[in-house]
Order: structure tokens, then C-alpha cells, then sequence
């Protein structure tokens, strides 16, 4: 997974709120690995996401490559969008205009294209 994030494509993030599944992305270039279990990348806008995880919606993210051909990872845990933490301040030294730091916390990760 590691290696698909090391090339551009985007990334899916789905979270499941009153209206139902809400779909929103990021580009894997934006994800920052803080370790094997914690991804961390910008929200710029994100407001029903946010909703949905502070309501207590579990998320899942899929992740895309070409290391070594075509690869996909589908990865299911729990998130939240901080403010003013560690976690902001490193996602606004690279995108300023980062209004949060969505912080996911990977409890699976499923393999669902490709070897």
C-alpha cells in the first residue's frame, strides 16, 4: 500500500451520514503516513464529512496504483478532523489552506486489485 501511495492518483474517502454514503477525495500525493495504522491528510472543505465522523461513522478509503502493475486497497477504521494540533501543522506546512487535518486511523486493510 505503501508503494501505491508514493504514486499520484486519487484517493476515496467515504463516510455514511443521515442522507446516506457521502463520497469525497484527495490525491494519494496529499496523504501523509505518520505510521502503519495513521494516515493523515488535508480537509478543505469536507463539512459533511466532518458531520458524519463526529456522529460516529466508521470510513473507508481506497487507494490506488501501478506498483508493480494495477493495485487497490480498500482501507476501513475511524477518523476525525483536528484543528491546532501537531497533525494540522504538518498538513499546513505543505497545504496552507488546510482548514483541518483529517486523521484516519487504519484498523483493516483489504486488497482488491491486483497479486
Amino acid at each position: 500500500m505503501k508503494a501505491a501511495l508514493r504514486e499520484e492518483g486519487s484517493a476515496a474517502f467515504l463516510t455514511e451520514g443521515p442522507r446516506g454514503p457521502h463520497l469525497v477525495a484527495t490525491w494519494n500525493s496529499y496523504i501523509h503516513v505518520v505510521d502503519d495504522a495513521t494516515l493523515v491528510f488535508p480537509a478543505g472543505g469536507y463539512r459533511e464529512t466532518e458531520t458524519n465522523v463526529r456522529s460516529g461513522s466508521r470510513v473507508q478509503m481506497i487507494i490506488g496504483g501501478h506498483v508493480p502493475e494495477g493495485v487497490g486497497f480498500r482501507l476501513t477504521g475511524r477518523a476525525e478532523l483536528e484543528v491546532d494540533t501537531p497533525h494540522h501543522a504538518l498538513i499546513r506546512q505543505r497545504f496552507p489552506w488546510a482548514r483541518a487535518a483529517v486523521v484516519l486511523h487504519v484498523s483493516e486493510v483489504e486488497q482488491v486489485l491486483g497479486k
